[in-house]
């Protein structure tokens, strides 16, 4: 298996907390653009007590493509670890099963829990964004001819949409966004595409923490939590786990 390079590293209590979380996003298996063999190399390998799938993890509108990567993957996951399947405005088509567990594998729309004295909420993260996402006959029509038009343009549309909707106004965005969320201490998304970390003193003198998984069309990139530490992590970098 590849290394990893540290992005970040956020201590936040000396507890030691014997749960280790790992987290992935926007994955978006059938894209040609998924980095596949990589994921699959991180989820056979990769020690955790709990895995959290941020949302977009599956094209939907490509069953031919997704299909047989989705049974490979499958066999690459531990199913007797608790996985936590948090549903994303590209794999809307799950929402139906929010609420619902099966076996080890729960749905659901955010996912909260506390550690080392803090509150961490994870989402996908797309609700904080107005426009397209939000129109499903859209999403579906754009999902269905997104490869022929990456082929015929040479574009990678996810990489290129992040960036187009993101640059603008974005740390305004983020403090936006964490207003929102003041009853925790850290707020965990996917949805950008875009791996990023913010941190500060809020006016009780709280630490807040906003943490962006990035995904797995561009950077490979995925969070780690253990012992009251976030790591967040590029699994393309060549520095050991």
């Amino acid at each position: 298996m590849r290394g990893s390079e540290l992005l970040l590293d956020i201590r936040y209590s000396p507890k030691r907390n014997k749960m280790k979380r790992l987290i992935v996003s926007d994955t978006h298996i059938g894209s040609r653009f998924c980095k596949k063999d990589d994921l699959l190399s991180l989820l056979k390998n990769k020690k955790y007590d709990q895995l959290i799938l941020n949302g977009d993890i599956i094209e939907f509108l490509k069953v031919p493509t997704f299909a047989p990567i989705v049974l490979e993957i499958v066999k690459n996951i531990d199913l007797t670890k608790e996985i936590i399947y948090i549903i994303g405005n590209h794999d809307i088509s799950l929402s139906g099963f929010i609420g619902s567990q099966f076996k080890n594998i729960k749905f659901v729309n955010e996912y909260c829990f506390e550690e080392g004295g803090r509150k961490f909420r994870i989402e996908h993260g797309d609700k904080y964004e107005n426009g397209v996402v939000h129109h499903r006959t859209l999403m579906k029509i754009i999902s269905a001819f997104q490869d022929a038009l990456e082929i015929i343009f040479n574009l990678n549309l996810s990489k290129w949409y992040a960036e187009l909707k993101f640059n603008k106004r974005k740390i305004k965005r983020l403090w936006d966004i964490m207003e929102l969320n003041n009853d925790v201490d850290v707020l965990i998304v996917g949805h950008t595409h875009v791996p990023e970390v913010l941190i500060w003193i809020d006016e009780e003198e709280e630490i807040k923490t906003y943490v962006n998984t990035g995904d797995w069309i561009s950077h490979a990139t995925y969070v780690e939590i253990e012992d009251g530490v976030i790591r967040l992590r590029n699994f393309l970098k060549k520095q050991d786990l």
